[in-house]
């Protein structure tokens, strides 16, 4: 009973999580308006753990809140894998449902 209650979140999870980063590209032409790009052009930044690498990040902060952050141009993953703990530089606002964070730098941390 147990396994399959832990089968049955983590295949919620990881569904939540696709159906996040399929919805971000949808929105992409959305951010390229002028309106949208007025918004916030200032860097922020953010520390916590990588949960998922695909299409887009799955960050698990450190105020164990999951944030979903599309890449930035010119800003690559290579060297970095889940469960590392990073910082993130970011334009937009977390956990906001009309527009994703953007990152423009990561780091890690140690």
């Amino acid at each position: 009973m147990r396994r399959t209650i832990c089968m049955t979140m983590a295949l919620l999870l990881l569904v939540t999580a696709l159906t996040a980063c399929g919805r971000t590209g949808k929105q992409t032409a959305a951010k390229d308006t002028p309106a949208a790009g007025t918004e916030q052009t200032e860097g922020k930044t953010v520390k916590g753990i990588i949960n998922k690498i695909d299409n887009c990040l799955v960050l698990l902060t450190e105020k164990e809140e999951y944030q979903i952050m599309d890449f930035g141009e010119g800003v690559t993953m290579d060297g970095f894998a889940e469960g590392d703990k990073v910082e993130v530089t970011y334009t937009g606002t977390l956990g906001s449902e009309s527009s994703t964070p953007v990152i423009v730098a990561i780091e890690k941390m140690e």
